[in-house]
């Protein structure tokens, strides 16, 4: 059987995990994070298996499960993230909240600043929007119970 370098094999192994990995359609922390675990997990098998003489079977299995474990990562960043903008930016989220008298406040806002037709949300200051989160937070808690 043909020996082969070690960085060749670490290389090698890297590189088909990243070819696999790409033509996935991932979101970004995803990839990103796929991508560097199958790189590290190549690197590491490969030193691991480079030690019982089959180099390029730990760097396969080591690019195979950091990617998985890099990709796992990621997506929890990637859903942390999606999360955390829905609660700031989706007027959706805050306009559940809203009594009647707050909705009438914020129509007022918005015809005094000339955007009738605009998402009402905009016309929220960063307090209510706190008072808001609190709220949710809150009901939140009472369904839990």
């Amino acid at each position: 059987m043909k020996r082969f370098s070690l960085p060749v094999l670490i290389s090698t192994g890297g590189l088909l995990a990243a070819a696999l990995l790409s033509g996935c359609e991932t979101s970004p922390n995803m990839s990103r994070g796929a991508g560097i675990g199958a790189v590290a997990g190549a690197v590491i098998g490969g030193v691991i298996g480079h030690q019982s003489g089959e180099a390029g079977a730990g760097a396969a299995i080591g690019a195979a499960l950091g990617g998985v474990a890099g990709g796992a990562v990621g997506s929890q960043k990637d859903n942390e993230e999606l999360r955390r903008s829905q609660l700031e930016s989706d007027g959706s989220y805050y306009r559940a909240l809203l009594t009647e008298n707050e909705v009438a406040t914020l129509r007022a806002r918005a015809e005094q600043a000339g955007r009738p037709n605009a998402p009402l949300t905009d016309f929220l200051t960063s307090a209510e929007k706190e008072n808001l989160r609190r709220r949710a937070a809150a009901q939140k808690a009472e369904i839990g119970r």
